[in-house]
């Protein structure tokens, strides 16, 4: 594990914990989000355990480095999941972007870290 990849675990952590926090606080755009993608609000508080249990496998990964990668995994297949339901809506940019980005930080990340 190179520090590109260190760097990009943080990162991603970081983004990862500050969506789960919104995700628990079940602010606004949250929830306009999920109507919008036609998901059931009940799944939030999931999606936020998620995005936690992925941070916290990044950070315990850089020094861990099978948990770097499992995590990077699981958080690509999660976000590249988040990028479908936003094309399948028909999302335009502004609104796909954050998730097409993340998907391509955790790709880098876990290409990174094999």
């Amino acid at each position: 594990m190179d520090t590109l990849s260190k760097v990009l675990a943080i990162i991603l952590a970081i983004v990862c914990v500050v969506t789960a926090v919104a995700d628990f606080k079940t602010i606004p755009q949250v929830i306009q989000t999920m109507e919008r993608l036609k998901l059931p609000l009940r799944i939030i508080p999931v999606l936020g355990v998620a995005k936690l249990a992925g941070a916290f496998g990044l950070v315990i990964g850089l020094s861990i480095d099978a948990l770097l990668v499992y995590s990077a995994i699981c958080l690509t297949v999660y976000f590249v999941l988040a990028t479908w339901f936003h094309l399948r809506v028909k999302d335009d940019l502004v609104e796909t972007a954050p998730a097409a980005t993340l998907s391509l930080v955790s790709l880098a990340t876990l290409l990174t870290a094999i």
